[in-house]
C-alpha cells in the first residue's frame, strides 16, 4: 500500500478513495482527478499485484479499481474487508471474477462500469430506445475502435451496447457480429448503425481525452458510496435522471 497526499487539504474530505491500479494509464488519471476535486482524496493506492495487502487498512469509503482481472479480484477483497462499495472500471474481466463480484454484492455495493463515460451511458439509453422503436424493419450493426494495447475484443462498451440493442428488441444481439479494430493510439470510438428502407440512423461516441473517464469514475464513486449492497451497472446510475423528469 502506498499512501498519497491530497492537494485539496484546505477542503473537508467527504470521500476517501482506495485506488487499485494507481500506476496504470487510467489509474494515474483518476489519481490526478481526485486530487484536483474538492472533498475527494486518494488515501490508499495500490500499484502492484505483488504488494502485500495491509489487513488493518480500512480508512477509505470506496474502492476504485482500474487494474486487471486478477487485480480486480484482489480489489474486491479490500472492499469486503473495509465493508465499503467498489467501482470496477477494469475491462475484460472473466466469468470467474464476475461471479466473485456477484457474491460480494450481497454484502457491499458493487458497480461494474467498463466505460465510465457519462456520454456512453446516454448512448446506451438512446440505442435501446431506437432498437425498440424501429423494431425489425432496421438492421443493426455495432463497431468499435481502440488503441493497439487494448486486449479485450470486443470491448466491454461494445458488449454493453449489444445488451442495449437486445433490451430494446427483446432478443439477443450476436456478439460475434461486432466489428473490433485495434489501431494506433485511438482512445475509443463506438458506433451503432441502424439501417432501414431508404434511411440510416447512426449513433456514435468518440472519446477525445482519457480524463473524461476519470471524471466519470469520480462521479460514479460518489453515487455508489450512497447505495445499499447489490450489483449495479451504468443503467442504474442513469435511472436517477430518468426518474427526475
Amino acid at each position: 500500500m502506498v499512501p498519497l497526499k491530497s492537494n485539496s487539504t484546505r477542503h473537508t474530505i467527504s470521500l476517501r478513495v482506495c485506488l487499485n491500479g494507481a500506476s496504470g494509464r487510467m489509474g494515474q488519471r483518476v489519481d490526478r482527478a481526485c486530487n484536483e476535486s474538492a472533498g475527494i482524496a486518494i488515501v490508499t493506492a495500490r500499484n502492484s499485484l505483488e504488494a502485500p495487502i495491509d489487513g488493518a487498512t480500512t480508512n477509505f469509503d470506496v474502492v476504485i479499481d482500474f487494474s486487471s482481472d486478477v487485480g480486480t479480484q484482489k480489489a474486491v477483497g479490500l472492499a469486503l474487508h473495509a465493508r465499503c462499495p467498489i467501482l470496477i472500471g477494469t475491462t475484460g474481466i472473466t466469468d470467474t471474477t464476475r461471479e466473485i463480484l456477484r457474491s460480494a454484492s450481497v454484502q457491499i455495493p458493487v458497480l461494474v462500469a467498463p466505460n465510465t463515460s457519462i456520454g456512453v451511458a446516454v448512448m446506451r439509453y438512446l440505442i435501446s430506445e431506437a432498437a425498440r422503436l424501429l423494431a425489425d424493419d432496421f438492421q443493426i450493426s455495432i463497431s468499435e475502435v481502440h488503441h493497439t494495447q487494448k486486449r479485450d475484443q470486443p470491448s466491454g462498451t461494445a458488449l454493453a451496447l449489444a445488451d442495449s440493442v437486445a433490451s430494446g428488441r427483446g432478443k439477443p444481439f450476436p456478439t460475434n457480429e461486432i466489428q473490433s479494430i485495434r489501431e494506433g493510439d485511438v482512445i475509443g470510438d463506438h458506433e451503432v448503425v441502424l439501417s432501414g428502407p431508404g434511411e440510416v440512423l447512426t449513433v456514435r461516441h468518440h472519446a477525445r481525452d482519457r480524463d473524461l473517464f476519470a471524471l466519470g469514475a469520480i462521479r460514479l464513486a460518489i453515487w455508489i458510496a450512497k447505495q445499499p449492497p447489490g450489483m449495479y451497472g451504468l443503467d442504474d446510475w442513469f435511472a436517477q435522471f430518468k426518474k427526475a423528469k
